[in-house]
């Protein structure tokens, strides 16, 4: 039997199961149970979300021999070709009630009456005119609706959907449209107002998280926590994303996984290189970033990722250094990090760490067409490691207004007590009020004594 990949077989098959889209989901069973069905949807967000899946749910609400209902049939998910998966069909007579003609074939994609149309291979406006305009007159063959879902509809032309205003807005009482998009920017004005649009959101990291989980428990895979974490973050709000990473990791490791298997796998930098560029830079350690530097070119990895990844550390930082309440957030500081990122936090000021952002965020820029990547790369070190040096504005008033001198401080200082020792930055009205005060004066010197006159002079040398 052909292997089935998780991302078909653990597709959603109803609405309680599509993750991170409460207010989609929601919405569309109340619309349902209530009767309003609307004849035009368009399901905008980026990819791998669930826009199409959901629009397979709805078809099949729609149509559904119980329908329409916000709870079609059960289908029995895919086999996955192995023997050790738990989400192989149930077998005759186990409590599963026989699913309708209707939904299974909308599930496996073969109803005649739900077209699903890629809008990047039927463009034109006469694919539009065949495909769908011709069939609107045409009654269903056996289900009650007839349901076009137009997959990246955006792609379609100006005069394609000049073509489709028409039906869309007043369409037969037995048609439905079902828009999905990543681009809904490209898509006219006058389709939108004609449709119920229904924006869905990336998925946060905890949600795709527990949802490899379950999968890899599921499918007796022993998977750390660290590992499906970086997995997660590594699909960046994708389910899709993370699924089809997760397979591909299971193909490589086998039913053991580490963080070093899915870093090895996906080419992602490993977490540990990431702190011990910051512990450099923090020690103002420069043999040491460069010697880091060496690590991540000999490791192969791409070093606008590495440049990526740091600014993401950092701007993880300065989340936690403005809230700390954050810290508990697995988006933010997951539980394998939090130790390193808790003793990193006092070792950098907002200010250090705004600056470094925009060193990481320019050196990723500059990496992309340099010729010499490792150069930049470790120019971009040594910049942070100098910015740290910078003193606040306040910081040099202060010494300005006591007389100290304005040297820094002595270079034997430990890195951990030097950003302790620098007070909060001064607020540009704080500096304002202090430049305006008038420096107090010096008291003037004493007067010299005035030269004698010259007939005095002349006087003091006459004899006596």
């Amino acid at each position: 039997m052909s292997y089935t990949v998780i991302a078909r077989r653990w597709r959603p098959q109803k609405l309680d199961e599509v993750v991170g889209q409460r207010a989609v989901t929601q919405t569309l069973r109340n619309a349902i149970s209530s009767g309003r069905i609307a004849q035009a949807y368009v399901f905008a967000g980026p990819r791998g979300v669930g826009k199409t899946t959901t629009a397979r749910i709805l078809a099949r609400m729609l149509n559904c021999v119980n329908g329409p209902t916000a709870d079609p049939c059960v289908l029995p998910p895919p086999s996955s070709g192995d023997p050790r998966a738990v989400r192989d069909p149930l077998p005759a007579g186990a409590g599963l009630p026989e699913p309708c003609d209707a939904c299974r074939e909308i599930a496996e994609g073969r109803d005649m009456d739900v077209l699903e149309i890629d809008a990047a291979t039927h463009t034109q406006i006469d694919n539009v005119r065949e495909v769908i305009i011709a069939g609107l007159g045409i009654m269903p063959a056996r289900d009650r609706f007839k349901i076009f879902i137009i997959d990246e509809v955006h792609q379609l032309s100006n005069h394609s959907f000049n073509a489709l205003l028409k039906s869309i807005e007043e369409p037969p009482p037995h048609v439905a449209f079902i828009m999905a998009t990543t681009a809904p920017d490209k898509i006219p004005d006058t389709i939108v107002s004609r449709s119920q649009v229904f924006e869905f959101k990336t998925i946060a990291s905890k949600a795709i998280a527990d949802q490899l989980k379950m999968i890899a428990a599921a499918d007796h895979i022993a998977a750390s926590p660290e590992a499906i974490a970086l997995v997660a973050r590594s699909a960046e709000g994708s389910m899709r994303d993370a699924e089809t990473a997760f397979d591909q990791v299971i193909a490589f490791a086998g039913t053991t996984i580490t963080i070093e298997d899915v870093a090895t796998v996906l080419g992602l930098v490993g977490r540990d290189l990431l702190f011990d560029v910051l512990d450099a830079v923090a020690a103002e350690n420069g043999p040491a970033a460069f010697e880091l530097a060496g690590r991540a070119v000999e490791a192969g990895y791409d070093l606008r990722l590495l440049c990526r990844e740091l600014a993401r550390l950092v701007r993880d930082l300065l989340v936690l250094s403005v809230d700390p309440t954050r810290m508990t957030d697995p988006d933010v500081a997951p539980d394998s990090d939090r130790d390193r990122l808790t003793a990193l936090l006092p070792q950098f000021s907002r200010e250090d760490l705004l600056r470094s952002f925009d060193v990481l965020t320019r050196a990723e820029f500059e990496i992309r067409g340099a010729a010499e990547p490792r150069f930049h790369l470790e120019m971009a070190l040594l910049r942070w490691i100098h910015l740290r040096k910078l003193t606040p504005l306040e910081q040099l008033i202060d010494r300005l207004e006591s007389g100290a001198p304005l040297s820094p401080a002595a270079p034997g200082r430990s890195a951990a007590a030097a950003p302790a020792s620098r007070p909060a930055p001064a607020s540009s009205a704080q500096v304002a009020r202090r430049l305006s005060q008038p420096a107090s004066r010096p008291a003037a010197p004493a007067p010299s004594p005035a030269p004698p006159s010259s007939a005095s002079a002349a006087g003091a040398r006459a004899p006596a």
